[in-house]
């Protein structure tokens, strides 16, 4: 496991950011560009960081401590009686405000609490990203431990269906640790659930955005476990391009990808030009660049740095998924972490042997990323994955 470290900065307090858009969004990242050139210099994080385009940590840690600290929440009170930014307060949403309490039950591990209905619980971890990292083989590894509870991987509920489907919708989706929590036998109050929504850590609006999901989860769950693993930002894009072009009748090509990513480099260099690194992985994120891929999501260094800004360090865990191939001696580290039942060296074994899950054989038959593409991908990312490994004080997360 990598520490989680913070890089120390001088704490400002900003206000809600307002940034002025001036000509059209589709007209920015729509434009094909054909020419196998760069029109735009690639971005320059130590620049960037220097002339604040790029908060190191945009909203320094300890603004919310007093909503995280145990001891300024309460039994039987909910979170709407906190103490949170009026802003912050929209974010979240009055129905997650005023139905989930500020302090869980102490009879189970997992975070539930009881209703004059009935008992309702949230997960207990989440395996938060990154998507096409080896999220949904980690997940299913995660949940073939005896303390954890069955569920569906991906409600992306946080992210995206929060919006439309309600509180009630996401807490149904519990109900099989509910069931079990409710027949109180001796071994119940261990049992756990998980979320494997691979968007839980980056997807949020970037684009104006004053708070992250990082801040909603310090205010809702501030105890919750978040897994996050990480994959070279090449590799996951050429990854991403396969999956979400794999229909019958997608033209998919090496040469294409190519070209896509040229054309992808250049318009987020071309943002770059007038907004900072995270208001362009906003941009970029709502202009539909979901079927190709999505190259702003390897930018892990920037979603990385919000949650180490205002979440419990102590609740996250970060991998590679390199490091994740080495099964027998990840697996049981993540175990630890998540403060689950130990296992003989027999039952890892045997769960690390499973198939792997989520491995896309058709399109394998692809072939390898051109090396012109690969050149082009890891300068693009290699300020990103250099600022991440200095965050996280771990070499590694350069894949050199």
């Amino acid at each position: 496991m990598s520490k989680v470290w913070v890089v120390k900065c001088t704490p400002v307090l900003a206000g809600i950011l307002v940034i002025s858009f001036a000509g059209s969004l589709s007209t920015l990242f729509s434009q094909t560009d054909t020419s196998d050139k760069l029109r735009y210099p690639l971005p320059r994080i130590d620049t960037a960081l220097s002339n604040g385009t790029l908060p190191k940590l945009p909203f320094p840690g300890g603004i919310l401590t007093n909503i995280t600290s145990h001891s300024t929440r309460r039994k039987g009170k909910f979170l709407s009686e906190l103490d949170i930014p009026t802003s912050l307060r929209h974010i979240i949403g009055k129905q997650i405000l005023q139905s989930i309490p500020q302090v869980f039950s102490s009879k189970f591990k997992n975070p539930c609490w009881e209703t004059k209905q009935s008992l309702r619980c949230l997960p207990y971890f989440y395996v938060a990203g990154m998507p096409k990292s080896g999220t949904t083989d980690l997940f299913s590894k995660i949940i073939s431990h005896p303390d954890v509870v069955h569920s569906v991987k991906e409600l992306h509920w946080w992210t995206r269906r929060r919006f439309n489907a309600g509180l009630s919708w996401y807490l149904n989706k519990q109900s099989r640790i509910v069931r079990l929590l409710a027949k109180k036998t001796a071994d119940a109050a261990r049992l756990v659930i998980g979320d494997g929504s691979a968007s839980t850590l980056w997807d949020c609006n970037y684009k104006t955005a004053k708070y992250s999901n990082a801040d909603i989860f310090q205010v809702v769950q501030p105890n919750a476990k978040v897994i996050a693993i990480f994959r070279n930002p090449a590799d996951r894009l050429y990854s991403g391009y396969k999956y979400f072009n794999r229909r019958k009748g997608d033209s998919r090509s090496p040469e294409q990808f190519h070209t896509y990513c040229l054309t992808a480099v250049n318009s987020f260099t071309k943002c770059l030009q007038t907004y900072g690194e995270r208001q362009c992985v906003g941009l970029y994120g709502s202009e539909g660049a979901v079927h190709r891929g999505r190259i702003h999501v390897g930018l892990y260094n920037i979603f990385v740095r919000d949650w180490l800004n205002v979440f419990p360090h102590k609740n996250l865990y970060f991998l590679r998924t390199d490091e994740w191939m080495n099964c027998t001696i990840a697996f049981p580290k993540i175990v630890k972490f998540l403060e689950l039942g130990e296992m003989s060296k027999k039952q890892i074994v045997s769960i690390c042997n499973t198939r792997r899950k989520n491995t896309i054989t058709a399109a394998k038959q692809l072939g390898p990323m051109l090396p012109k593409t690969r050149a082009l991908l890891n300068e693009f990312y290699r300020p990103y994955m250099e600022d991440l490994a200095t965050v996280l004080q771990d070499p590694r997360y350069t894949w050199s």
